[in-house]
Parts: C-alpha cells; structure tokens; sequence
C-alpha cells in the first residue's frame, strides 16, 4: 500500500520510520470515495425516484469496479512455494468497514472480494494486486472518521498470521479564491428572459475574465444555485508525482429544496454527487453562508487547506448556526470550521460581507469586507460638493430617493453604524485566528437598509445597492460584481467608480453585470445567483 503517499506501491512504503500498521498526519494509504458516475447510468434529477435513490446511484454503489482509475492499490508479499495448500484472504475491518470494497485483479479484470473470499494459490505465491476504494464520504466523525484497518491473513493448517496496514478515506475539501475559475454554474430560467439576459451578460463577463468554458446550466430554476450546492474534491497520491482527483458536489442540508436535487445531474464522469442530512429549508443551511479561508499559519499552527468559515444565520437561527453543515466539515478534518456572526443580516449568509481574495506575496490572500463608513461618505461627499439632490440610485424603476433624502433618513444612517461594527466585530476575530493584519483588509464601500421580516424572517439588514462583495472572483486579476446603480455625477456612477478602485488597489479588475430584476431585488447577488468549478489543489490534504 502507498503508505508513504509518494504514488508508489513499493519497498519503500515499509522503511524505517514508517508503521503501515498506523495511521497519522505523515504516513498512512489514503483512498477515494468512488462516487462519480463514469457510464452516466443514474437518474436524472427530473426522474420519480427518491432523494434517497437518486443519492445512492453511484460508481462505488454495488460490487462492480466501474471507474478502476480511483482505485488505490495494494500489492501482497509473494510467498512463494509455500503457498500450497495455504488459505489467504484480504478483508476491510473495524468501524467502517462496510463502506470499504476491495478488489483483487484476475486476468485484467476487477473482482470484489468478500470477507470470507480466498485469494487463489497463484495470487499467494506470486502477490496479488488489490484496488480499493470507498462506498461514501466521512460524515461525522463521531460515528466514522474515516479510517480502517485491511487485514491480510495468511493460514497454513492451525497456525496463522495476519499483517494490518492502516488506511483512511480522502477528506471532502472545499475549494478557496486562490484557485482560479475553471467553469461558472448557473440555474435554467424557465424562459424568463430578463434572466437569460442576465446569463449572457455573465457568460461576457467571464469571457472578458480569460474564462471561455461555456456556462453549466442547472436542471432547475431555483435561483440560488450558491446556495443548493457546494463544490469540493478529494484526492490521493498517484503516478509520477500526480494527484487522483475527483470533483466532489455537495447538495445543502435542506432536504425539502427541490432545487437541491439538481445537484446528481452534475455526477458523472470525474464528478461525485452526496446528499448531506439536514430538515427542512432554513437559509442557514445555505452554501451562501460558507466560506474559505485560504491556507495559512497562525500561532503555530498550520491549516494547509485553510478553514471554512460558516456564519451564525439571522436570528431566527442564532446561536446553533448550521448543526449540519458545521458536523460535515469537522468529519473531514482539514478546514475546521470558524463561526462568524451574521445575526444582523435578513438572509444571515456570510457572502453578504466577506470574501477573500488572492495576493501575489504574503500568505497569499487578504480578506475583503463590506465598508459602510465609506459607503455613507461617498453620499457624504457628493452632498458637500452640492450633488444632494441628485438621485441616489440611477436605476430606472428603482426607489425615488435623493442622497438629502437618504442622508437625513436617521434610522439608516443608524442601521449602517450598526452594520460597521458588526463587520468589525467579525474582522476582530479573523484577526484573532489568521494573524492578518487590520491593514491588509480591503475595505469595499457598501451600504445596508432595513428590510422588514418576511417568510418568518427577522428585520434585519440586507444590501441598499447590490452587494459589491457578493460577486464570483475569477482569478487573480478578474472578478465579476453586480452593477452598482449609484448616483450619476459628471457622467459617471461615483459609488460604482469607488468599488472599482478598492478592488484595484488589490490588483482585481471588476466587470459589472446588471442582476438587480434577477437577483438584487429578492434580497441576493450574483454570488448568491451562480456558482464556480475550481481548479483542483496539489497533493492530498489530509489529518
């Protein structure tokens, strides 16, 4: 087994140092839940079967090995003449061995093993070739944290022998900024062709990013495909120092969102699907409110895969945050979660303030966050250059407000106050838990209106012009962000012109696109509104 992780099955997975018996953060076997589709033979999300059919449609779902290339492989030691008349038998065992199949090749083909199954005198004599692999991913580490045992036992007449190597599945890892945009997800429009015109205008704007991977169309015209879904990958070492990967999509715990089941139409070829557990529909179940921290190291330690970052919900849902989504990443044991708040929010998402984006020294990231204080002195501004009765919003059909009007409305200026400290109370504890400095925050104006509770929502907070921070970072260079629809002076969207040149100083270009009928208005934004395939990491993250 490639306990030493360099992609080989040698001699060199026993040498000194290394107990293949034992599994730690160094050395261990790492194998892949095989979930993907390579055939395309499951059903569609639009078919009769259960949720539960339609999760458990699978490559690894029976007894046949159907896509070999995410097999890990074991080879037994020869033990040569002797092997006459010698039983021997290969088995999974200890928690989670249900989960785990092991195969044996014969005559170029993959045979399951069962527990009680011999390997034939020749497959002793010679050494037998063995692929292995997963039925699922780890979802709670309290019941499974993914390791296993695979137990070689040998007999001749009353004596035997048993040799253990240890093993553990592939955590799911949730992709970050610093890995760029390989395709954008979106929902079908259900012929709404303001929608459709919002597509396009993304598909130009990707374009205009370096992207030309044509968009993925979901099989749903739920609007929110941020949050329904969730991508991710696993891995394991492979041949010639590259990595086995495979796409992992992940459906939200929100089981009666039809949307969601939109998700398994993705599996297929270099894609896995899973369904995680969850009731109901609440919003803090979300994929909107979950982040990544890109990797760093603080106070001695190291999180290589960085940290997700899930928010509290709104304050129908605070303090429990999301039991679900919180109980998934700990099971993966590489991104520990960091909670932060989003009580003052209508939606409680944590896309409504933060993201982070990539930096070519340094850690290599800094965060981004919503900036109120300067979205109220932009309004400020332009009422001290005499501009205060001009129109705060140039958006036909939008609210006939002046920025007098907006200014003199105390409770607003009030509420934005309040949204200021809360960014802050959250830039406090990211400071706390990366060691990023408070000068290496890009602040980007932003400005947040009361919104009175609807559906059982609390009043709270949503964005006054379409969040500037809720957008899709591309790359490095390039990040989609919905149109700003500020005030005209001399020609020109002054709050639109602020966003751009706090972006710039991160070395970020930003193409807007026009999502206020589409998306703005029922309380979310482009990120919200779309998602991302990103490019997969290096070598295999695991604890």
């Amino acid at each position: 087994m490639d306990s030493n992780r360099d992609g080989v099955v040698d001699g060199n997975d026993v040498a000194a140092g290394i107990d293949k018996s034992k599994w730690t953060a160094e050395y261990g076997a790492i194998v892949l839940p095989n979930i993907g589709d390579v055939a395309r033979r499951c059903p569609s999300s639009r078919s009769q079967v259960s949720d539960a059919e339609l999760a458990g449609c699978h490559d690894a779902a029976d007894d046949v090995a159907r896509a070999p290339d995410y097999l890990a492989l074991m080879v037994t030691k020869p033990i040569g003449r002797s092997a006459q008349g010698v039983v021997g038998r290969v088995a999974a065992v200890g928690v989670g061995a249900d989960k785990i199949r092991i195969f044996v090749q014969r005559q170029g083909s993959w045979i399951k093993l069962s527990a009680d199954a011999n390997l034939t005198e020749a497959e002793l004599r010679d050494g037998a070739t063995l692929g292995i692999d997963s039925r699922d991913v780890v979802r709670d580490k309290a019941v499974w944290d993914g390791s296993f045992t695979v137990r070689f036992t040998v007999q001749d007449g009353k004596q035997s022998v048993a040799d253990d190597v240890a093993l553990r599945v592939a955590p799911v890892v949730i992709h970050n900024h610093t890995q760029s945009a390989e395709a954008l997800v979106a929902p079908e429009s259900g012929d709404d062709q303001v929608y459709e015109r919002f597509v396009g205008d993304l598909t130009s704007a990707a374009q205009a990013s370096g992207l030309n991977t044509p968009l993925i169309r979901m099989n749903t015209t739920d609007t929110w495909a941020q949050d329904f879904v969730e991508f991710g990958y696993v891995s394991m070492p492979g041949k010639g120092g590259k990595t086995v990967s495979l796409r992992i999509a992940i459906r939200s715990p929100q089981p009666e969102r039809e949307g969601g089941r939109a998700v398994f139409d993705l599996r297929g070829p270099g894609m896995g699907a899973l369904q995680l557990g969850g009731a109901g529909d609440r919003h803090v179940d979300s994929f909107g409110n979950v982040e990544t921290i890109p990797p760093y190291t603080h106070g001695g330690k190291e999180f290589p895969a960085g940290r997700v970052v899930i928010g509290t919900g709104n304050r129908n849902d605070a303090p429990v945050s999301s039991v679900e989504l919180q109980k998934f990443f700990a099971a993966q044991q590489v991104q520990p979660p960091l909670i932060l708040d989003t009580t003052w929010l209508v939606v409680g998402h944590v896309d409504e303030f933060i993201q982070f984006l990539p930096t070519p020294s340094g850690r290599g990231w800094r965060p981004a966050v919503t900036d109120p204080r300067r979205g109220l002195e932009i309004l400020r501004e332009q009422q001290r250059s005499g501009h205060g009765a001009q129109p705060a919003f140039s958006k036909p059909g939008a609210p006939d407000r002046t920025i007098d009007n907006v200014l003199a409305d105390q409770k607003f200026v009030a509420d934005n106050e309040l949204a200021a400290r809360k960014v802050d109370e959250n830039a406090e504890l990211l400071i706390r838990e990366t060691g990023v400095r408070p000068d290496e925050f890009v602040r980007i104006p932003g400005l947040y209106e009361l919104s009175m509770g609807i559906d059982d929502e609390p009043d709270a907070l949503v964005s006054f012009y379409p969040g500037a921070v809720n957008g899709v970072l591309m790359n490095a260079q390039n990040y989609i962000a919905p149109r700003q629809w500020g005030p005209i002076i001399d020609g020109r969207d002054v709050f639109e012109a602020a966003v751009t040149e706090a972006y710039r100083s991160a070395g970020v270009s930003v193409h807007y696109v026009d999502e206020w009928e589409t998306l703005h208005v029922a309380g979310g934004e482009i990120h919200c509104g779309t998602n991302a395939l990103r490019q997969i990491g290096g070598l295999p993250i695991v604890r």
